[in-house]
């Protein structure tokens, strides 16, 4: 993990530093993975409950989600900044309308609800990026489970 950490005697403006969880949202939201990747330092850790990812695996993840849920959708509810960190509480909502682990799919609406953490700092063109997350994309395992989703032994 790079050190690239704003300097402590720069307090960048609220804006700054909500700009790339914002971003990388808005191109999930726009099915433009590469956008949302570009949000990312490029040695970043995406951090989740089944694994850790690196931004390849990143866009591997919501590649799977897109086909399973084609209309995900994610809604930034609250965002707070402590530091370079950046902790905002998101809904997420699709419908199964893609089949998964040779499962049909259900056609059923789901919704759940998860927290990302994102430390925010510049890369080495001086852009304020995301170095990394901690965010549970499976927060409420429970819907993910009804849906076939997820195993219910990971519940």
């Amino acid at each position: 993990m790079s050190q690239i950490l704003l300097a402590s005697n720069e307090k960048p403006a609220t804006e700054e530093l909500t700009a790339p969880v914002r971003e990388f949202i808005a191109a999930v939201n726009a099915d433009d993975l590469p956008a949302a990747i570009d949000r990312l330092a490029s040695d970043s850790v995406h951090h989740g409950r089944i694994s850790n990812y690196r931004p390849e695996g990143v866009q591997v993840l919501f590649r799977l989600l897109l086909g399973v849920l084609p209309d995900l959708r994610f809604e930034i509810r609250d965002m707070r900044v402590d530091g370079d960190r950046v902790v905002s509480r998101i809904v997420g909502t699709g419908t199964h309308t893609g089949s998964y682990l040779n499962k049909p799919p259900t056609n059923r609406p789901i919704a759940w609800e998860s927290v990302d953490i994102a430390t925010v700092g510049r890369d080495q063109r001086g852009e304020v990026v995301i170095l990394e997350r901690f965010w549970d994309v499976f927060a409420d395992a429970r819907a993910w489970q009804e849906i076939g989703f997820i195993p219910a032994i990971m519940c």
